[in-house]
């Protein structure tokens, strides 16, 4: 079994401009500019738990760390990606009841309406009424201010591609005080840490062919 730093070497080898021009991408994006570097690693280590990138959260939660965040910043940036990947996914259900209702329009995402809305949480009522408090929850003020925690949201919504979601938390990023700057660095984390993943698992085929050479 080779080691971490080999195999790192290894895929470097491979395709050596790639990974020079991404070094140089990954240090824009982490420097400090309209967010702070703290707040950029924080965003990182949550959207590392929506791309599930095992690589991606034991590098990123000391680097956290090290910029000066709390474990209990960090364990609240992690509950924004939770409720982020679970929002996205009953956000997409206006889809479902959509082709329930043998909706046969050409279009991607229905409306958002109240009677959409209505109607989903009709269709699961106790579920809706659980998730409620556990958003506001997540959502309120608590080691991670409300901006910083809208923040990480715009990241994550954007990694699990949910439209609404986007929309949704631009405004209230907006509404809590984040600039236009701040919420495009935001974004770029995530543009980061999406890409990041991929080549982090890099390394399960590296070894794979390193098997199949022998």
């Amino acid at each position: 079994m080779n080691n971490a730093k080999e195999l790192a070497r290894k895929k470097a080898d491979l395709a050596p401009k790639q990974i020079e021009a991404w070094r140089n991408f990954s240090r824009t994006v982490f420097e400090a500019g309209a967010l702070d570097e703290k707040t950029k690693q924080l965003i990182a280590v949550a959207v590392a738990h929506v791309t599930q990138c095992p690589y991606c959260i034991k590098a990123h939660t000391p680097q956290a760390m090290r910029k000066g965040a709390s474990k209990e910043e960090i364990m609240e940036a992690i509950w924004v990606a939770a409720a982020g990947r679970a929002s996205g996914a009953y956000t997409h259900a206006s889809i479902a009841v959509d082709a329930m209702e043998g909706n046969t329009e050409e279009r991607l995402y229905p409306t958002s309406t109240p009677e959409m809305a209505r109607k989903k949480a009709d269709l699961a009522p106790k579920q809706v009424e659980a998730w409620r408090p556990f958003s506001n929850a997540v959502f309120s003020a608590g080691a991670l201010d409300e901006k910083t925690k809208q923040l990480i949201a715009l990241g994550i919504s954007h990694v699990t591609q949910c439209a609404n979601c986007i929309k949704g938390h631009t405004k209230t990023a907006k509404m809590k005080g984040a600039s236009n700057e701040q919420m495009m660095e935001a974004i770029w984390v995530a543009s980061e840490m999406r890409a990041g993943a991929a080549y982090a698992h890099a390394s399960i085929a590296m070894e794979e062919m390193l098997k199949l050479d022998q």
